[in-house]
């Protein structure tokens, strides 16, 4: 029974979280909405703000996922290899490493042949 649990919650976990978030969502999105129409029932003028997305589009640096990408690769590396204490295990940390890398060096190209900035 303690092996099915072992495997089993991590699935679970993962669900659960993937559900918080997307119930916060839609909580947010409620109360937001309620705001409008109580603003609407009492005539007050609403802000063209409150009327737009709430969310910014964020641009994606690629400088940042990829030196995120590559501290993940590091960290389950160095996770993988101290629990397992050998380094077959710990080799699949390079795959996220080399994936950050491959991106660092394409941002670094990039850089260097769009001075400007544009990506």
């Amino acid at each position: 029974m303690e092996g099915v649990f072992g495997i089993i919650s991590p699935f679970l976990t993962a669900i659960a979280i993937i559900l918080i978030v997307f119930i916060s969502k839609i909580l947010r999105e409620r109360s937001r909405n309620e705001l409008i129409m109580k603003a609407i029932e009492h005539g007050k003028e609403i802000s063209p703000e409150l009327l737009a997305e709430s969310r910014k589009e964020k641009k994606s640096d690629p400088l940042t996922s990829s030196l995120v990408i590559i501290g993940v690769g590091i960290g389950l590396f160095v996770s993988l290899y101290l629990f397992f204490d050998e380094l077959k295990y710990a080799a699949f940390g390079f795959i996220p490493l080399f994936i950050g890398l491959g991106q660092l060096i394409a941002y670094l190209i990039n850089k260097r042949n769009n001075p400007k900035g544009e990506y």
